[in-house]
């Protein structure tokens, strides 16, 4: 069973749903390409390395075996998470905070 390839995937559904959820709309520019960038440059290099050494080892009845240098493609979702979700629910959650804090009344 490919658990492993299943937790990915939930996790793409469900920050895509928290992004439906906040109706964040994702905008792309110049600074999501060179942030997403530079999280793949690193992760190639810090994942290739970690999964080189046996400090992370796959199951490979968990993951779909197809594998970018030494980790699997699988990894990749972190990745697809964190630059097309976060910073489009970060804003979100910044700007209803100061809203919340433009409507407050002071005693």
């Amino acid at each position: 069973m490919l658990r492993y390839s299943l937790l990915i995937f939930v996790a793409i559904i469900l920050g895509l749903g928290i992004n439906f959820i906040y109706i964040v709309k994702f905008k792309f520019s110049k600074a999501t390409l060179w942030t997403g960038l530079a999280v793949l440059a690193s992760m190639l290099v810090f994942n290739t390395y970690l999964t080189a050494l046996p400090i992370v080892v796959y199951n490979t009845n968990s993951i779909l075996n197809i594998r970018i240098l030494t980790f699997p493609i699988e990894d990749l979702g972190y990745l697809v998470v964190a630059v097309l979700v976060l910073p489009g629910l970060f804003n979100k959650l910044c700007n209803e905070d100061k809203s919340h804090k433009k409507h407050s009344t002071k005693p």
